[in-house]
């Protein structure tokens, strides 16, 4: 009976809740455009992709995850959550238009690469570093990441196995190839093992990150 409730609950959010949006109605309304972030800003992370690794957290209003992940946030933490999405990038200088960008994210589909548009559609954006993380940690933790392509999304959002993942949960096994995690991410562990559950906003708030550039319409 749980497996049968497992898989109703899994086929129900893959292809009801993580497909419900309204991009077309605020398209009609916004002269084709369904996003808030402007050319310029976009522009500006092209750049900071090209010379750097981060973390990025997303948000996007016409969303109905957005807000269902804002609720449960508050459920977890007694705040509403502002950001809904977490991923990271895989850069190099090889990039010569918004094709080229390696941007890896766990969506209903599960782990995959994404192109610049297909996550920069969107009306909010940070993009976070951890404090004092160096190459050598950046290469450790970006290798461990690429072993999780193809794995299927984590609909349960349940830490105690990885063999699906959702978004953050795949932020979070990539950190925890640093053989300093538990001291580099004390704050942000300490808040995913006293919920029981890793959010979006935890990366946010944690403290363990220095904010790069942020924006939010």
């Amino acid at each position: 009976m749980i497996n049968m409730l497992k898989k109703l609950w899994n086929w129900f959010s893959l292809n009801i809740i993580s497909l419900c949006t309204w991009n077309g109605a605020k398209a009609l309304l916004n002269g084709g455009i369904y996003y808030d972030i402007t050319e310029s800003e976009q522009d500006r992370i092209r750049k900071l992709l090209v010379s750097g690794y981060y973390i990025i957290l997303t948000r996007r209003k016409t969303h109905l995850t957005t807000y269902l992940i804002a609720l449960g946030t508050w459920i977890k933490t007694g705040k509403l959550g502002y950001w809904s999405h977490g991923l990271m990038n895989l850069e190099d200088s090889n990039v010569h238009d918004d094709q080229d960008y390696r941007l890896m994210e766990a969506t209903g589909i599960g782990v995959h690469y994404s192109t610049f548009m297909q996550v920069f559609d969107c009306d909010s954006v940070v993009l976070m570093k951890p404090k004092g993380f160096t190459i050598e940690d950046w290469t450790v933790c970006l290798d461990q990441l690429k072993k999780q392509e193809g794995k299927p999304y984590d609909t349960l959002f349940d830490l105690a196995q990885d063999n699906s993942l959702s978004c953050v949960e795949l932020v979070r096994i990539a950190l925890q190839a640093s053989p300093n995690y538990l001291k580099e991410f004390s704050k942000f562990e300490a808040m995913v093992q006293s919920e029981g559950k890793v959010i979006p906003q935890m990366l946010y708030d944690c403290g363990d990150f220095d904010v790069v550039y942020e924006v939010r319409h």
